[in-house]
């Protein structure tokens, strides 16, 4: 059974998910789309690994608010 703090934390993080892991996961998503291409000719590694951790931001919550993980 989940205790009280385990339950607020994964309120926090689902409001994190809703308000900005998903609006930043798919602004992200469509330039890392855009860019992935190009990496190889261009040399953007770097600049598409960053993309790629934020496109990860909307899972990192998810998992976070299933596990009730604190931010400490």
């Amino acid at each position: 059974m989940a205790n009280c703090s385990c339950v607020l934390w994964c309120i926090f993080w689902v409001l994190v998910l809703i308000f900005i892991g998903w609006p930043v996961s798919i602004f992200l998503g469509g330039l890392y789309g855009f860019l992935a291409p190009l990496t190889t000719c261009v040399g953007l590694d770097q600049v598409t690994d960053l993309l790629l951790q934020g496109v990860n931001l909307g899972r990192t919550c998810a998992e976070n608010a299933r596990s009730g993980k604190s931010l400490c």
